[in-house]
């Protein structure tokens, strides 16, 4: 039984000032996993993009045109608890398909993870708790 891990330069977004949401994690964990030789390289993989066909299996697609083109209101990036950038739509997509790929993965290899977790407070027409999409 292999591990094979999901992570990208992508999850860490740069944030304003004195944000609350500890963004810089996502970095550092994939740094140190690779340093400490958790995995090697080779299963340490980079999420593409998620399929706007895939999100729209759960969730509304006026909610994903918002998210994707950069019209989600404020009271929306508020709930979420992250402001709206180029960046930010490149993230939550990527984690969707990180997701989708460790799971994939473990049921070929018996174990796999995505190490931006589940981002399980979505809904299918908004964001919660720093969760864009589920």
């Amino acid at each position: 039984m292999a591990l094979h891990l999901w992570s990208s330069a992508a999850y860490a977004i740069d944030l304003p000032e004195g944000h609350r949401f500890p963004m810089a994690k996502y970095a550092l964990l994939r740094e140190a996993v690779l340093a400490e030789g958790l995995v090697p390289p080779e299963r340490m993989h980079d999420p593409p993009r998620v399929a706007r066909e895939d999100l729209l299996l759960v969730h509304d697609p006026a909610y994903v045109d918002r998210v994707t083109d950069g019209t989600l209101p404020y009271a929306e990036q508020r709930r979420i608890g992250l402001p709206w950038s180029e960046a930010f739509v490149e993230r939550a997509y990527r984690v969707v398909r990180g997701t989708c790929e460790a799971a994939e993965a473990a049921l070929v290899h018996g174990v796999a993870m995505n190490l931006a977790g589940g981002t399980h407070h979505a809904f299918p027409d908004r964001g919660e708790g720093f969760c864009t999409f589920n």
